[in-house]
């Protein structure tokens, strides 16, 4: 009688076992299926936090969202943050593509982060960063090619030529691509831009500063 009365209890517990297994399973499936909303998330920089009523969602990443209102915040250190109200209707699919300014409001940041350049001009949304990628786009093949350094004599030996051509990270750049000559011997500075156009670039897309340092200078800075 007694075993009786144990296996009864022991069947019971297995139907409530399976009974709430499969509650769960149909509650899963309610809740997923009321997640009717998709937030496809793509920010630059790529690192940037993303938050969604407090919550923080990863970059690159689709979600199932439920329907209503959010509030999103998008910042990073050395950026000015974003923060607006965005609603998802059901059965909506909402890109959230944005991007971030540096903190004095320009985009430098890009043209210094090439890889960052490029999710930029996926998420250009407004007529400024649209107008950025472009232009970057035009310049930026020098940056591949920097810096550029000429360090030799003249046919006859007569004159030794040295001058060097980089990349100028001023903040308060006027264009989308600052550049510095440094020229260590004088008198190079046509040179210099003569070399530009030899490899293929438009000295007037950038803003070129000129620098004599002479060659002593340059090795008392080192």
């Amino acid at each position: 009688m007694f075993n009786f009365i144990k296996r009864h209890k022991v069947a019971s517990l297995l139907v409530c076992v399976n009974v709430v297994a499969i509650l769960v399973v149909i509650l899963v499936i309610v809740i997923h299926n009321t997640k009717s909303a998709v937030v496809d998330i793509y920010v630059a920089p790529s690192a940037a936090t993303i938050e969604l009523n407090g919550k923080k969602y990863d970059n690159f990443v689709s979600y199932d969202m439920f329907p209503g209102d959010y509030h999103v915040k998008i910042a990073m250190d050395g950026m000015q943050s974003k923060e607006y109200d965005l609603y998802l209707g059901d059965g909506d699919f909402v890109r959230l593509w944005d991007y971030l300014k540096d903190e004095n409001g320009s985009l430098n940041y890009y043209v210094r982060n090439a890889d960052e350049e490029a999710i930029l001009a996926k998420v250009a949304n407004d007529d400024e960063s649209k107008k950025f990628v472009q232009e970057y786009e035009k310049a930026a093949g020098i940056l591949k090619d920097l810096p550029i350094e000429y360090d030799g004599y003249s046919d006859d030996f007569a004159y030794y030529t040295k001058y060097s051509i980089d990349l100028d990270e001023r903040d308060d750049c006027p264009k989308m691509i600052c550049l510095a000559i440094v020229d260590n011997t004088g008198g190079n500075e046509q040179a210099a831009l003569a070399k530009i156009r030899e490899m293929g670039y438009e000295p007037g897309d950038y803003e070129i500063s000129y620098n004599y340092v002479p060659l002593y200078m340059s090795e008392i800075n080192r």
